[in-house]
C-alpha cells in the first residue's frame, strides 16, 4: 500500500492536469468580459482597473473616496469571503451595498464597469446585491 506521501502526490498531479487545462473549467464570472476571454485577465490587472476607474470617479464624486481604502486596498485584495466570520461578512456585504448605491448616478460612465469587474472577481458579489430593496 503506498504511503500517504505517494497517494497526494499522485491526486494533486491528476488534478494539476485539469486545473490547468482551462477547457475543462467554467469560464469565470465577469462583468465586463465575455465567455473565456473574462479567464485571460488575473486579478492584479482587474484591481489595476478597478482601483484607477474608481479614482477616476473619485475627482467627479468625492463621496466615493472612503471606498478606496475598504474595498480597493492591499488589504481588500487579500480578502476572501468565504472565511470571513459573519460579521465581518455582514460588514463588508454592507460597504458593498453602499458602494452599489453610491455608483448608482454614475451606472452609464465607462469606470463604473471597471470598478463593478473588481466586485465581481475579488468578492464574488453578482448574487447577493438586493435590487428590491429600495433607499
Amino acid at each position: 500500500m503506498p504511503s500517504l506521501a505517494s497517494q497526494l502526490a499522485q491526486n494533486a498531479s491528476l488534478n494539476a492536469a485539469i486545473l490547468t487545462d482551462r477547457s475543462k473549467r467554467k469560464p469565470t464570472a465577469s462583468y465586463l468580459f465575455t465567455g473565456r476571454d473574462a479567464d485571460l485577465h488575473d486579478l492584479e490587472t482587474i484591481h489595476a482597473l478597478g482601483l484607477n476607474a474608481l479614482l477616476h470617479l473619485t475627482s467627479v464624486d468625492p463621496s466615493l473616496a472612503p471606498f478606496e481604502d475598504s474595498l480597493f486596498s492591499e488589504r481588500a485584495k487579500e480578502t476572501d469571503r468565504t472565511l470571513l466570520d459573519s460579521d465581518e461578512l455582514a460588514q463588508l456585504n454592507d460597504t458593498l451595498d453602499d458602494l452599489l448605491w453610491s455608483l448608482g448616478p454614475h451606472l452609464l460612465e465607462a469606470p463604473t464597469g471597471r470598478v463593478l469587474e473588481w466586485l465581481v472577481k475579488r468578492f464574488r458579489y453578482f448574487s447577493h446585491f438586493d435590487f428590491v430593496r429600495c433607499r
